[in-house]
């Protein structure tokens, strides 16, 4: 039988007479059986309606004989840019698809290379400009004749391929957000333990050096406090870019949680190698930066340990940092320090001093003693400053220098200034129900208990509670509390004053208050420092500033009151220059309240109904 034209065998309007399923009969016969049977009507009508099928699927097919030509094509191909128009008629698969497929085409050829399994993805540019990938399978089969003929079918997967990328992009952004911190996009504790693991092991293998530094932003929480948890943010957003840019991309940082930050400095062969590092990285903190229209200036403490001189392992090298952190911080802040083994033992005592401290505010086991304030002029008590007292079982008299700072440090300032506050209204009134007047009670306010939120809420509840008069309570807060933000201050200051109570800055004179600003205090006194009163006898200087600060609260209608009078001579000189009030071992130091009591009636003073006077 001759061989039909190519053109005619496989123009694409019929399945081809070889082409078998895989069950290995014939879809169709070239010729039809001339029984006109009724079986073959329903093999034609099959065969009709395959042919139909093939062409209008959005699958590529392609019949090769066993000499590798063309046999049949579908009408795939008119969709595919870059296909001739007489594709139909191309006898091998070169001349069929588009330029550029030549070496995947090569492989289909191959059949020892080609996975039929497996198959290949070619992408094809559609006449439309769009791209679509294409999974291409080559599966064999055995005809009629024994030739081996061959099935390529592509089946367009884009869809497919998609939703596998998009499902990986969530994946990889899920394995992102388990090992990243979300705020800062630094890595999280998780993925730090797994990277200063392999760290270590580098380090055991090779003998290496490196240093881990912990890093803690100093009064973070004022901030948080003051401006809000979004400028916080905010500000942990900065110091993470600080923090990345000082760093060479063989360093590791992360972000712990809070306002912790750790450092992994790799290779170091001396302490100045790190001390470059942690100096470049406190001054960049330190630089002033505006949060919420606010211009703020950010410090952090940083305590540093090395391997394998300070520990062995991650947790061991993390807590000599913390330590060490810990130390830079009781030393002032704003600072580095290097671990050593003698901070244990500091660290230790001061857990515990903090752990006695916690009991003895909740068991109200502190004491008020109360220190006389004078009215030079006439001798009378016009004020008592309370000041608290922590008498340890064990350790005797602690001073206030100690666990004041332990307590903000801590969190423990606000129940323990909550305590001295009530504890001092209570007394006052009990005094003030018994007919003695003192004139008023002075309570001295921490810089942490100051920015508490709503804290004049918390001071008028207390006097709510102790039913005391406002006008009996004064409270005293530092000159560079108040000037550590201004504009804070002066708000929580009004509150306060709209109570009606009375204001006063101490300590003043230490720090650097602006003129234009104490204008705008609501304070009602001024009390110098004693560190000016000293040698006001001898030192000019010293008298020149409490001249000033005397004549500075004249000027603003403000009471004045000078700390720290020892000796006769200094209160003469004080009352020559106008000095309201003062205050000092030369009248009285700090009292428990069954020594005041005794004072007050003893004969070194003397009653009415107006009060008490210092007989002196």
């Amino acid at each position: 039988m001759p061989k039909t034209p190519r053109n005619k065998r496989h123009a694409g309007h019929g399945v081809p007479s070889k082409v078998a399923v895989a069950g290995g009969s014939s879809v169709v016969q070239k010729q039809a059986v001339n029984d006109g049977s009724k079986g073959n009507d329903v093999r034609a009508c099959l065969n009709s309606a395959l042919a139909g099928l093939l062409m209008e699927l959005p699958v590529f097919v392609c019949v090769l004989n066993s000499q590798g030509d063309i046999e049949y094509v579908n009408n795939r191909f008119d969709v595919f840019e870059g296909v001739s128009r007489d594709y139909r008629y191309r006898n091998d698969l070169v001349s069929l698809f588009p330029a550029g497929y030549e070496e995947h085409i090569a492989g289909l050829h191959a059949e020892d290379d080609f996975e039929a399994a497996k198959g290949v993805d070619l992408n094809f540019r559609h006449k439309d400009h769009t791209t679509h990938n294409y999974h291409v399978v080559k599966l064999r089969h055995r005809i009629d004749t024994g030739e081996i003929w061959y099935l390529i079918v592509g089946v367009d997967v884009t869809a497919h391929r998609q939703a596998e990328h998009s499902l990986r992009d969530h994946k990889s952004r899920l394995d992102y957000m388990v090992y990243h911190d979300p705020l800062t996009g630094l890595a999280n504790r998780s993925l730090f333990y797994d990277r200063i693991s392999k760290v270590l092991s580098r380090a055991e293998h090779t003998g290496d050096n490196f240093a881990l530094v912990l890093i803690d932003l100093d009064r973070f929480k004022n901030v948080n406090d003051s401006l809000g948890h979004d400028a916080g943010d905010a500000l942990l957003k900065i110091v993470a870019e600080v923090l990345s840019e000082e760093l060479r991309e063989t360093d590791s940082v992360a972000r712990l949680g809070g306002d912790e930050f750790v450092v992994v400095l790799e290779g170091v062969r001396s302490i100045s190698d790190v001390e470059l590092v942690a100096g470049r990285i406190l001054n960049r903190l330190a630089l002033p930066t505006r949060l919420q229209g606010h211009e703020i200036t950010s410090t952090a403490s940083i305590g540093i340990s090395f391997y394998p001189r300070d520990g062995d392992s991650i947790d061991q090298l993390l807590k000599h940092a913390d330590i060490a952190m810990y130390r830079a911080k009781s030393a002032g802040k704003n600072r580095y320090e290097f671990f050593l083994k003698e901070m244990k033992t500091t660290l230790v005592d001061s857990l515990l001093l903090e752990n006695e401290l916690r009991r003895c505010i909740e068991n109200e086991e502190m004491h008020l003693h109360y220190q006389p304030q004078i009215d030079l002029r006439t001798g009378r008590i016009v004020g008592l400053e309370a000041l608290v007292r922590w008498q340890h079982a064990e350790r005797g008299m602690i001073s206030p220098m100690d666990f004041i700072p332990l307590a903000e440090d801590t969190g423990l300032i606000e129940p323990l200034g909550e305590w001295v506050l009530k504890h001092a209204c209570e007394r006052f009134q009990a005094w003030l129900m018994s007919g003695l007047n003192f004139g008023k009670i002075a309570v001295n306010l921490s810089t942490k208990q100051f920015r508490l939120r709503r804290f004049e809420q918390t001071v008028m509840s207390i006097l709510m509670e102790t039913r005391l008069a406002p006008q009996y309570l004064e409270l005293e807060i530092t000159e560079s509390s108040a000037m550590e933000n201004a504009e804070e201050a002066i708000h929580m200051l009004n509150c306060l004053s709209k109570l009606g109570l009375s204001l006063a800055i101490d300590d003043f004179g230490t720090g650097y208050s602006s003129l234009a600003y104490l204008r705008r205090f609501p304070i009602n006194k001024l009390k110098i420092d004693r560190s000016f009163v000293n040698d006001i006898d001898e030192d000019g200087s010293d008298s020149a500033i409490a001249k000033s600060i005397i004549d500075l609260a004249h000027n603003l209608k403000l009471d004045v009151l000078a700390e720290g009078v020892e000796h006769l001579d200094q209160s003469h000189w004080l009352l020559s220059k106008g000095c309201n009030q003062v205050q000092g071992f030369y009248y009285s130091k700090p009292l428990p309240e069954a020594q005041l009591l005794a004072l007050v009636n003893s004969d070194r003073a003397e009653r009415d109904s107006a009060g008490v006077r210092l007989l002196l």
